[in-house]
């Protein structure tokens, strides 16, 4: 989809998204994110693009940022794009099952969007939570709508479960996590140094009984994981090229997030995560892959460890005792099994990638004058 418009100038771009505004019938997306720092590069890209039609921003307290904070950090950056008065919702504070958590230092960035300032708005969440949002919008569409992951799955794990009748309405799934030959992003000096994972992917980690039940279930998945993302690296040098390249309020926030961001850049440890499944949205292509069935490794253990976070409340938002696991086997995800065939993503075409999000980030509409 994004192809067409890579040698574009922005001139060009805004006459392209007043076009497809006024006369193409958009893909319709549903963006499900924990609001962590490359949730909010994927938001701008399905909320800027000409071709996409965000129905809603749905999250929760699971992954990296807090619900409260997500109900205002969403607004703001939705007030950037081009899709500013799209609904968004919160959904339960805690995993499915589980006691395994985001370092507390990270959940604190997610919340103040790494000192960035957004637009203040008075866009307030729907009254429904997230889970009954996704409801409501697929059972309102005649056309199939995709679904974006790019945080824990408990959402789309309690959708499921509780509307398994949508799942028709549902053309794609593509979600961000997991990962199969590529190492585990569980352990970070500093701050998970002597976490005994070394497999895991922290969107599964987070919650992998909510993750086992959706790649057990019939829905179109495709697994944007560590294999691809690895794939993209963000380079001091991209950055530097980011910033020559801003026009946009949108474009103006990302920057200032690399710019507060760049001893991360520059410990060669900063990927495109979960921007990299937004432009798989826009751009299939940028998945090549492979059907195979996954499962999700979440074994019980009686006791939990360091790693447990016993703040979480010991019965489930389903009203039974929560479990411990093992968090050195916790949500690796395999490849076999009996469960339904997804896509694994295994290459990209990096410089599409790094390419596409400085184009779209910087679409404007022309209605759209806010400064940040």
């Amino acid at each position: 989809m994004f192809q067409r418009f890579s040698r574009l100038s922005n001139a060009s771009l805004f006459v392209v998204f007043s076009i497809f505004c006024s006369t193409a019938s958009a893909e319709k997306v549903i963006y499900d994110t924990d609001m962590g720092i490359d949730d909010w590069s994927a938001m701008l890209v399905v909320a800027n693009h000409p071709e996409i039609e965000l129905l809603a921003v749905t999250s929760n307290g699971v992954g990296e940022g807090h619900c409260a904070e997500n109900m205002v950090n969403i607004p703001g950056l939705l007030a950037l794009s081009n899709s500013a008065d799209v609904p968004f919702a919160c959904g339960d504070h805690f995993p499915m099952d589980g006691y395994f958590v985001f370092p507390a230092p990270w959940r604190k960035q997610a919340d103040t969007l790494s000192g960035v300032p957004v637009p203040t708005t008075d866009h307030v969440p729907t009254e429904l939570n997230s889970v009954d949002l996704i409801h409501q919008l697929l059972s309102e569409q005649d056309e199939q709508v995709v679904l974006l992951s790019a945080g824990s799955l408990t959402n789309i794990a309690q959708w499921l479960q509780k509307y398994p009748e949508d799942m028709p309405k549902v053309s794609r799934l593509v979600m961000m996590g997991g990962g199969f030959d590529a190492p585990g992003n569980i352990i970070v000096p500093g701050f998970t140094g002597d976490h005994p994972n070394k497999k895991a992917e922290w969107n599964i980690y987070v919650d992998a009984v909510a993750a086992d039940i959706v790649f057990a279930s019939y829905l179109p998945v495709e697994v944007v994981g560590l294999d691809l993302t690895n794939q993209v690296m963000v380079t001091p040098e991209y950055a530097k090229r980011f910033k020559s390249e801003v026009k946009t309020p949108a474009a103006e926030f990302w920057d200032k997030v690399l710019d507060d961001n760049d001893w991360f850049i520059e410990s060669n440890e900063y990927y495109f995560w979960d921007v990299l499944a937004a432009l798989v949205v826009v751009e299939p292509e940028l998945c090549q892959g492979e059907m195979q069935s996954v499962w999700v490794e979440h074994n019980k253990v009686s006791s939990g460890d360091k790693w447990a976070d016993t703040s979480i409340p010991n019965v489930t938002e389903a009203g039974i005792a929560r479990s411990h696991y093992d968090p050195a086997t916790f949500g690796i995800t395999r490849i076999g099994g009996d469960n339904p065939a997804v896509k694994i993503c295994r290459h990209t075409q990096p410089q599409r990638a790094f390419d596409a999000l400085i184009e779209i980030l910087n679409i404007q509409d022309s209605s759209n004058n806010k400064t940040i």
